[in-house]
């Protein structure tokens, strides 16, 4: 079994505190034996990965960071982050000095980021981040290919986008407790796509037989150079479920997750697509799906064994609708190859300083209540506890 251990550095000083974003107690995991049934020998290893939505590092949430440091962002969940064996989040900012705007996309949703920013992500315990989104092209490939080289020096994984397909589609690999887990990630066609046939970049045309993704290539173009290969990995369902297959056949990990970046904007119910690709993944052998974009929560599905969380929300984002500041991270406890136990721990985003922090009282109640009405339009039942959504398996 091939292996990859992750080790996350950070340095500096701490920042001045900020009372609103100040860490608060949240509902911890359990024990070793978490969601084992009592007939489980107590022995079995336990693993715990903590799954979070989009986190946006430019726009004002980087103008926080300048003012405050780079921990500001992520103080008030950084022990529910770094309480988990492992930490995920979907990436939505290249971090870098360099590139060139993608032409023709409005300024205000045109992401780039102080790679100083990162440090705040890797402090926090994030392990892996996925990088298949249609904001990781906003400045070109050179913006891209920095994002690699700092999350690399940080040692943060990533899966999903690379210079050239096979890097994109190549799965983040991280061991934790003597067992192999494997990140594979992929975006779905985004509105961006509108503007990037005179892009050197990576194309992500609007209709499936016209995807060009990590390839390079644009249409009437056969350059093959290293400029135009670079990209993201393009969520079809064909070659991703070959990847899953592939990744199963050769590298054998214990875990194998799947993070997707559809759906549409602002929309709590998902698409035929989501449900489909979601299902494609686990019949092919991953685990769990992990979705984003909405930026709003959307329902949790059990199908059979497998785990399909259709879109996590923001963890860090500063849009202007209310219900993109409602969000939640995910803990998914997996022992003996399997996924034993979904809790949730609901999270406010804080309006102005664009910190999450653990919900409480009937904020946490409503997140909560929310989120299990749209998994049942699924036909699944996620339970609430105080402060916590539990799905048994």
């Amino acid at each position: 079994m091939a292996m990859v251990v992750v080790t996350v550095v950070a340095a500096c000083a701490y920042p001045s505190s900020d009372s609103a974003s100040a860490a608060i107690p949240y509902p911890k995991a359990e024990t070793a034996k978490a969601g084992l049934p009592a007939s489980e020998p107590v022995s079995e290893r336990t693993l715990t990965l903590l799954a979070c939505g989009d986190i946006l590092l430019a726009r004002t949430p980087g103008k926080r960071v300048s003012e405050r440091g780079f921990r500001f962002l992520f103080q008030g969940v950084r022990d529910l982050v770094s309480d988990a064996d492992i930490a995920f989040a979907n990436l939505e900012t290249p971090v870098s000095y360099l590139g060139e705007p993608y032409p023709g996309k409005p300024v205000n949703v045109t992401f780039r980021a102080d790679p100083a920013t990162l440090f705040g992500l890797a402090w926090a315990g994030f392990d892996v981040v996925s990088l298949a989104n249609n904001h990781m092209n906003d400045y070109g490939p050179a913006a891209l290919a920095e994002t690699l080289e700092y999350l690399d020096l940080l040692g943060v994984a990533r899966a999903g986008a690379g210079l050239d397909l096979e890097e994109a589609g190549r799965p983040a690999l991280i061991e934790r407790n003597g067992e192999l887990v494997a990140i594979l990630a992929y975006a779905e066609p985004m509105w961006s796509a509108v503007e990037a046939k005179s892009a050197r970049f990576a194309v992500v045309a609007t209709r499936a037989e016209t995807r060009l993704s990590a390839t390079g290539q644009r249409p009437g173009d056969g350059s093959t150079g290293d400029v135009d290969r670079a990209g993201i990995a393009p969520a079809l369902i064909p070659a991703m479920v070959a990847d899953v297959r592939r990744v199963r056949e050769t590298l054998d990990p214990d875990y194998l997750f799947v993070s997707v970046h559809w759906g549409d904007e602002h929309q709590h119910i998902p698409r035929a697509f989501q449900r489909n690709f979601g299902r494609a993944a686990i019949d092919a052998g991953a685990i769990a799906v992990l979705g984003h974009h909405p930026h709003v929560l959307q329902s949790v599905e059990r199908y059979r064994d497998g785990l399909i969380l259709h879109s996590m929300g923001n963890f860090v984002f500063d849009m202007a609708a209310d219900h993109t500041y409602e969000t939640a991270a995910f803990r998914v406890i997996l022992a003996g190859g399997r996924i034993r136990r979904l809790e949730v721990v609901p999270i406010r985003i804080t309006r102005g300083l664009y910190t999450p922090v653990p919900a409480r009282g009937t904020d946490a109640e409503g997140i909560l209540r929310d989120l299990a009405a749209r998994s049942a339009y699924v036909g699944t039942r996620l339970e609430v506890e105080e402060y916590l959504g539990i799905l048994d398996f």
